[in-house]
Protein backbone atom coordinates (compact mmCIF):
# COMPACT_ATOMS: atom_id res chain seq x y z
CA UNK A 1 0.00 0.00 0.00
CA UNK A 2 1.59 3.09 -0.99
CA UNK A 3 0.70 6.68 1.03
CA UNK A 4 0.57 10.26 -0.44
CA UNK A 5 1.70 12.84 1.55
CA UNK A 6 3.41 16.62 0.90
CA UNK A 7 6.10 16.81 3.19
CA UNK A 8 8.39 20.19 2.85
CA UNK A 9 11.78 21.61 4.00
CA UNK A 10 12.30 24.90 4.20
CA UNK A 11 15.30 27.03 2.84
CA UNK A 12 19.12 25.90 2.92
CA UNK A 13 21.72 28.53 1.42
CA UNK A 14 25.31 28.88 0.66
CA UNK A 15 27.27 32.30 0.41
CA UNK A 16 31.02 32.53 -1.19
CA UNK A 17 30.93 36.32 -1.87
CA UNK A 18 32.97 39.15 -0.31
CA UNK A 19 30.27 41.60 -0.19
CA UNK A 20 26.44 40.30 -0.71
CA UNK A 21 24.46 39.32 1.57
CA UNK A 22 21.02 38.07 1.18
CA UNK A 23 17.64 36.86 2.47
CA UNK A 24 15.82 33.95 1.11
CA UNK A 25 12.57 32.44 1.84
CA UNK A 26 11.94 28.52 0.18
CA UNK A 27 9.44 26.04 0.48
CA UNK A 28 10.97 23.01 -0.75
CA UNK A 29 9.00 19.63 -0.93
CA UNK A 30 10.90 16.07 -0.91
CA UNK A 31 8.46 12.61 -1.46
CA UNK A 32 9.79 9.45 -2.21
CA UNK A 33 8.36 7.75 -4.89
CA UNK A 34 7.91 3.98 -5.01
CA UNK A 35 10.30 1.96 -7.33
CA UNK A 36 7.33 0.49 -9.64
CA UNK A 37 4.95 3.60 -9.81
CA UNK A 38 6.29 3.78 -13.43
CA UNK A 39 4.32 0.43 -14.48
CA UNK A 40 0.67 2.51 -14.37
CA UNK A 41 1.06 5.93 -14.24
CA UNK A 42 -2.62 6.10 -12.45
CA UNK A 43 -1.21 4.42 -9.35
CA UNK A 44 1.55 6.67 -8.90
CA UNK A 45 1.75 7.75 -5.24
CA UNK A 46 3.82 8.84 -2.32
CA UNK A 47 5.50 8.50 0.89
CA UNK A 48 6.62 11.05 3.37
CA UNK A 49 10.18 10.45 3.82
CA UNK A 50 10.42 12.86 6.86
CA UNK A 51 9.21 13.12 10.11
CA UNK A 52 6.94 16.00 9.66
CA UNK A 53 5.20 16.16 6.22
CA UNK A 54 4.25 19.50 4.88
CA UNK A 55 5.96 21.12 7.73
CA UNK A 56 2.68 21.50 9.70
CA UNK A 57 3.41 20.35 13.12
CA UNK A 58 3.14 22.57 15.68
CA UNK A 59 5.64 20.97 18.22
CA UNK A 60 8.74 22.35 16.25
CA UNK A 61 11.73 20.28 16.04
CA UNK A 62 14.93 22.04 15.13
CA UNK A 63 18.65 22.06 15.81
CA UNK A 64 21.59 23.73 15.08
CA UNK A 65 24.86 22.95 14.49
CA UNK A 66 28.51 24.66 13.36
CA UNK A 67 31.67 22.82 11.87
CA UNK A 68 35.39 24.23 10.45
CA UNK A 69 36.63 23.22 7.28
CA UNK A 70 37.91 19.83 8.82
CA UNK A 71 34.50 18.94 9.21
CA UNK A 72 34.85 19.38 13.04
CA UNK A 73 34.91 21.83 15.92
CA UNK A 74 38.15 22.46 16.43
CA UNK A 75 37.70 25.09 19.14
CA UNK A 76 34.66 26.02 21.13
CA UNK A 77 33.84 29.51 21.62
CA UNK A 78 33.96 30.64 24.96
CA UNK A 79 31.64 30.82 27.30
CA UNK A 80 29.01 29.67 24.14
CA UNK A 81 29.72 25.61 24.98
CA UNK A 82 29.79 23.53 21.91
CA UNK A 83 28.02 24.73 18.62
CA UNK A 84 25.16 22.43 19.08
CA UNK A 85 21.86 23.70 20.42
CA UNK A 86 17.87 22.60 19.60
CA UNK A 87 14.62 24.57 19.40
CA UNK A 88 12.26 21.60 20.84
CA UNK A 89 8.69 22.00 22.05
CA UNK A 90 5.10 20.79 22.29
CA UNK A 91 1.86 23.19 22.90
CA UNK A 92 -0.73 22.05 25.13
CA UNK A 93 -4.39 23.74 25.41
CA UNK A 94 -4.81 25.51 28.32
CA UNK A 95 -6.93 23.74 30.79
CA UNK A 96 -8.74 24.63 34.34
CA UNK A 97 -7.05 23.35 37.40
CA UNK A 98 -8.10 20.88 39.48
CA UNK A 99 -9.97 23.18 42.08
CA UNK A 100 -11.79 25.32 39.20
CA UNK A 101 -15.15 25.14 37.51
CA UNK A 102 -14.25 27.39 34.66
CA UNK A 103 -10.61 27.74 33.11
CA UNK A 104 -9.97 31.95 34.42
CA UNK A 105 -7.10 32.03 33.14
CA UNK A 106 -7.79 30.14 29.06
CA UNK A 107 -9.12 33.22 27.76
CA UNK A 108 -5.62 35.16 27.87
CA UNK A 109 -3.18 32.36 27.58
CA UNK A 110 -5.09 29.99 25.49
CA UNK A 111 -2.30 27.80 24.45
CA UNK A 112 0.80 26.45 27.06
CA UNK A 113 4.61 25.81 25.27
CA UNK A 114 6.72 22.78 26.68
CA UNK A 115 10.03 23.21 26.04
CA UNK A 116 11.82 20.29 25.78
CA UNK A 117 15.53 21.35 25.65
CA UNK A 118 16.70 23.76 28.28
CA UNK A 119 19.40 26.75 28.33
CA UNK A 120 21.82 24.87 30.42
CA UNK A 121 21.11 21.49 28.02
CA UNK A 122 21.98 24.06 25.39
CA UNK A 123 25.24 25.61 26.79
CA UNK A 124 26.84 22.46 27.35
CA UNK A 125 30.48 22.28 26.79
CA UNK A 126 33.20 19.28 26.93
CA UNK A 127 34.11 18.66 30.29
CA UNK A 128 30.65 18.85 31.10
CA UNK A 129 28.76 15.33 31.61
CA UNK A 130 25.29 14.51 30.80
CA UNK A 131 23.03 11.27 29.97
CA UNK A 132 24.81 8.81 27.55
CA UNK A 133 28.17 10.71 27.19
CA UNK A 134 30.92 8.38 26.88
CA UNK A 135 33.89 9.25 28.92
CA UNK A 136 36.62 9.08 26.24
CA UNK A 137 34.63 12.18 24.57
CA UNK A 138 34.52 14.43 27.70
CA UNK A 139 37.66 16.68 27.32
CA UNK A 140 37.71 15.81 23.73
CA UNK A 141 36.20 18.93 21.45
CA UNK A 142 34.75 16.81 18.38
CA UNK A 143 34.04 13.96 19.70
CA UNK A 144 31.97 15.97 22.82
CA UNK A 145 29.83 17.42 19.92
CA UNK A 146 28.86 14.76 18.28
CA UNK A 147 27.63 12.94 21.14
CA UNK A 148 25.92 16.38 22.36
CA UNK A 149 23.72 16.01 19.15
CA UNK A 150 22.61 12.93 20.19
CA UNK A 151 21.89 13.88 23.48
CA UNK A 152 19.94 16.91 22.05
CA UNK A 153 18.32 14.04 19.61
CA UNK A 154 17.06 11.49 22.32
CA UNK A 155 15.13 15.12 24.32
CA UNK A 156 13.48 16.10 21.08
CA UNK A 157 12.55 12.60 19.80
CA UNK A 158 9.39 12.16 18.48
CA UNK A 159 7.70 8.49 17.91
CA UNK A 160 5.40 7.39 15.74
CA UNK A 161 4.42 3.95 14.05
CA UNK A 162 7.51 3.23 12.01
CA UNK A 163 10.44 5.32 13.09
CA UNK A 164 11.14 7.84 15.31
CA UNK A 165 12.55 10.96 14.37
CA UNK A 166 14.39 14.02 15.88
CA UNK A 167 14.44 17.69 14.29
CA UNK A 168 15.25 19.64 10.79
CA UNK A 169 18.87 20.85 11.22
CA UNK A 170 20.68 24.05 10.50
CA UNK A 171 24.39 23.51 9.34
CA UNK A 172 27.00 26.17 9.69
CA UNK A 173 30.57 26.38 8.27
CA UNK A 174 33.21 28.68 7.58
CA UNK A 175 35.63 27.68 4.43
CA UNK A 176 38.78 29.30 6.59
CA UNK A 177 41.26 26.81 6.40
CA UNK A 178 44.90 27.65 7.94
CA UNK A 179 46.89 25.35 5.91
CA UNK A 180 50.35 26.17 8.33
CA UNK A 181 48.43 24.98 11.30
CA UNK A 182 48.08 21.88 9.26
CA UNK A 183 44.74 20.79 11.12
CA UNK A 184 42.53 18.82 8.33
CA UNK A 185 43.70 16.05 7.22
CA UNK A 186 43.75 14.37 3.91
CA UNK A 187 42.30 11.07 3.15
CA UNK A 188 42.49 10.35 6.67
CA UNK A 189 45.98 11.26 6.68
CA UNK A 190 47.92 13.62 8.54
CA UNK A 191 49.81 16.12 6.32
CA UNK A 192 52.25 18.67 6.75
CA UNK A 193 52.02 22.41 6.58
CA UNK A 194 51.53 24.23 3.90
CA UNK A 195 50.36 27.37 1.58
CA UNK A 196 49.55 29.93 1.00
CA UNK A 197 46.72 28.38 -1.21
CA UNK A 198 44.00 30.62 -2.56
CA UNK A 199 40.79 27.91 -2.46
CA UNK A 200 41.24 28.69 1.10
CA UNK A 201 41.35 32.07 3.05
CA UNK A 202 42.71 32.68 6.35
CA UNK A 203 43.46 35.73 7.76
CA UNK A 204 45.98 34.22 10.38
CA UNK A 205 46.15 32.19 14.08
CA UNK A 206 42.60 31.47 14.70
CA UNK A 207 40.81 31.90 11.18
CA UNK A 208 38.85 28.51 11.94
CA UNK A 209 36.86 29.67 15.03
CA UNK A 210 33.03 28.41 15.33
CA UNK A 211 30.51 31.13 15.29
CA UNK A 212 28.71 32.98 18.02
CA UNK A 213 25.47 30.79 18.28
CA UNK A 214 22.65 33.16 19.87
CA UNK A 215 19.01 32.04 20.58
CA UNK A 216 15.77 32.93 21.26
CA UNK A 217 13.79 30.44 21.99
CA UNK A 218 10.27 29.63 20.58
CA UNK A 219 7.30 31.73 22.19
CA UNK A 220 3.93 32.86 21.73
CA UNK A 221 2.92 36.34 20.23
CA UNK A 222 0.15 37.63 19.08
CA UNK A 223 -2.96 39.59 20.37
CA UNK A 224 -4.10 36.33 20.54
CA UNK A 225 -1.12 34.59 21.66
CA UNK A 226 -1.19 32.10 18.84
CA UNK A 227 1.55 33.52 16.78
CA UNK A 228 4.88 31.23 17.24
CA UNK A 229 8.38 32.88 16.57
CA UNK A 230 11.84 32.25 17.51
CA UNK A 231 15.61 32.44 16.25
CA UNK A 232 19.26 31.39 16.01
CA UNK A 233 21.47 34.09 15.18
CA UNK A 234 25.10 35.02 15.57
CA UNK A 235 28.59 35.94 13.49
CA UNK A 236 32.26 34.54 13.37
CA UNK A 237 33.77 37.90 15.03
CA UNK A 238 33.14 37.13 18.68
CA UNK A 239 33.84 41.11 19.18
CA UNK A 240 30.83 41.52 16.78
CA UNK A 241 27.76 43.83 18.42
CA UNK A 242 24.58 43.88 16.70
CA UNK A 243 22.44 46.22 19.20
CA UNK A 244 23.08 48.95 16.70
CA UNK A 245 22.53 46.74 13.85
CA UNK A 246 24.31 45.25 10.84
CA UNK A 247 27.10 47.93 11.07
CA UNK A 248 30.42 47.33 10.29
CA UNK A 249 32.44 44.71 8.58
CA UNK A 250 31.39 42.17 10.73
CA UNK A 251 29.31 38.33 9.77
CA UNK A 252 26.51 37.30 10.80
CA UNK A 253 23.39 34.98 10.20
CA UNK A 254 20.21 34.61 10.65
CA UNK A 255 17.52 31.59 10.91
CA UNK A 256 14.25 32.73 12.03
CA UNK A 257 10.93 31.08 12.18
CA UNK A 258 7.32 31.56 12.41
CA UNK A 259 3.81 29.84 12.51
CA UNK A 260 0.50 30.56 13.48
CA UNK A 261 -0.96 27.36 15.58
CA UNK A 262 -3.05 24.90 13.48
CA UNK A 263 -2.55 26.98 10.56
CA UNK A 264 -0.43 26.21 7.71
CA UNK A 265 3.47 25.33 7.23
CA UNK A 266 6.63 26.93 9.52
CA UNK A 267 7.98 29.62 7.47
CA UNK A 268 11.55 30.50 7.74
CA UNK A 269 13.84 33.47 6.76
CA UNK A 270 17.78 32.74 6.43
CA UNK A 271 20.14 35.87 6.28
CA UNK A 272 23.89 35.62 5.52
CA UNK A 273 26.47 38.14 5.45
CA UNK A 274 30.45 37.11 4.62
CA UNK A 275 32.83 40.19 5.93
CA UNK A 276 36.52 40.29 4.56
CA UNK A 277 37.69 37.98 7.58
CA UNK A 278 35.01 35.45 6.69
CA UNK A 279 34.72 35.45 2.91
CA UNK A 280 33.32 31.97 2.54
CA UNK A 281 30.07 30.93 4.38
CA UNK A 282 27.50 28.42 4.23
CA UNK A 283 24.49 28.14 5.72
CA UNK A 284 22.17 24.91 4.65
CA UNK A 285 19.09 23.58 6.03
CA UNK A 286 19.54 19.80 6.19
CA UNK A 287 17.12 16.78 6.39
CA UNK A 288 19.80 14.32 7.86
CA UNK A 289 18.62 10.84 8.68
CA UNK A 290 17.43 10.00 12.24
CA UNK A 291 20.11 7.17 12.81
CA UNK A 292 23.22 5.94 11.16
CA UNK A 293 26.20 8.19 9.79
CA UNK A 294 25.57 11.63 8.09
CA UNK A 295 26.24 11.56 4.01
CA UNK A 296 29.82 12.73 3.76
CA UNK A 297 30.68 13.16 8.16
CA UNK A 298 32.24 10.74 10.37
CA UNK A 299 30.05 11.08 13.00
CA UNK A 300 26.45 9.50 13.85
CA UNK A 301 23.71 12.41 13.17
CA UNK A 302 20.16 12.41 14.23
CA UNK A 303 17.54 14.12 12.15
CA UNK A 304 14.11 14.59 10.16
CA UNK A 305 14.85 11.66 7.13
CA UNK A 306 12.92 8.56 8.28
CA UNK A 307 13.64 6.77 4.68
CA UNK A 308 16.70 7.75 3.00
CA UNK A 309 15.71 8.27 -0.56
CA UNK A 310 17.45 6.21 -3.33
CA UNK A 311 17.88 7.68 -6.74
CA UNK A 312 15.93 8.08 -8.83
CA UNK A 313 13.09 6.92 -6.69
CA UNK A 314 12.09 9.90 -5.55
CA UNK A 315 11.05 13.86 -6.25
CA UNK A 316 11.91 17.23 -4.40
CA UNK A 317 9.83 19.87 -5.60
CA UNK A 318 10.05 23.54 -4.56
CA UNK A 319 9.37 27.31 -4.48
CA UNK A 320 11.90 30.13 -3.72
CA UNK A 321 11.69 33.57 -2.85
CA UNK A 322 14.52 36.11 -2.35
CA UNK A 323 13.75 38.56 -0.84
CA UNK A 324 16.95 40.77 -1.47
CA UNK A 325 20.76 40.49 -2.23
CA UNK A 326 22.31 38.09 -4.30
CA UNK A 327 24.31 38.49 -7.32
CA UNK A 328 26.68 36.34 -9.33
CA UNK A 329 28.85 35.35 -6.23
CA UNK A 330 26.12 34.20 -4.33
CA UNK A 331 25.02 30.96 -4.55
CA UNK A 332 21.78 29.17 -3.26
CA UNK A 333 21.43 25.83 -2.30
CA UNK A 334 17.94 24.45 -1.40
CA UNK A 335 18.85 21.41 -0.01
CA UNK A 336 21.26 19.26 1.31
CA UNK A 337 21.18 15.40 0.12
CA UNK A 338 24.49 14.23 1.43
CA UNK A 339 25.12 10.47 0.56
CA UNK A 340 28.46 8.08 0.34
CA UNK A 341 30.51 4.87 -0.39
CA UNK A 342 33.90 3.84 0.47
CA UNK A 343 35.97 2.96 -2.57
CA UNK A 344 36.61 -0.64 -1.44
CA UNK A 345 33.21 -1.24 -2.30
CA UNK A 346 32.15 -1.88 1.53
CA UNK A 347 29.22 0.39 3.32
CA UNK A 348 30.16 3.67 5.15
CA UNK A 349 31.47 3.20 8.82
CA UNK A 350 33.22 6.58 9.17
CA UNK A 351 36.68 5.20 8.20
CA UNK A 352 37.66 8.07 5.76
CA UNK A 353 40.90 6.43 4.31
CA UNK A 354 38.59 4.83 1.61
CA UNK A 355 35.39 6.98 1.53
CA UNK A 356 34.29 9.35 -0.50
CA UNK A 357 30.63 10.95 -0.92
CA UNK A 358 29.02 12.90 -3.32
CA UNK A 359 26.30 16.06 -2.34
CA UNK A 360 23.49 17.15 -4.34
CA UNK A 361 22.20 20.15 -3.82
CA UNK A 362 19.06 22.06 -5.51
CA UNK A 363 19.74 25.81 -6.95
CA UNK A 364 19.06 26.70 -10.49
CA UNK A 365 21.13 23.40 -11.68
CA UNK A 366 21.77 20.12 -9.38
CA UNK A 367 25.54 19.46 -9.11
CA UNK A 368 27.41 16.21 -7.94
CA UNK A 369 30.36 16.52 -6.95
CA UNK A 370 32.90 13.71 -5.32
CA UNK A 371 35.26 14.67 -2.77
CA UNK A 372 36.79 13.25 0.26
CA UNK A 373 35.69 14.94 3.06
CA UNK A 374 37.84 14.41 5.86
CA UNK A 375 40.36 16.88 5.14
Amino acid sequence: MYLRSNPSLKSSLMAKQRKPSFLCVLVLVLVIVSENVFANAAEIEYISAVGDPGMKRDGLRLAIEAWNQCNEVGEEVPHMGSPRAADCFDIYEASPQANEKNCSHCKYFPHVLVHRVTEEDNKLGSGEPFSGLQSHALYNVDLYAAEKELYLGSKCEVMDDTNPWQFWMIMLKSGNMDTYAAKCPKNGHKIEPFGPDKNFPCFGKGCMNQPLIHHDYTTLLGPNRTTLRGRFYGSWEWDADFSKGLVGNNSYYSVSWEKEIGKGSWVFHHFLRTSTKYPWLMLYFRSDATHGLSGGYHYLTRGMSKIIPESPNFKVRFSLNVITGGGPNSQFYLMDIGSCWKNNGQLCDGDCNFRCHTIQRNDHKSKHKCMVPCR
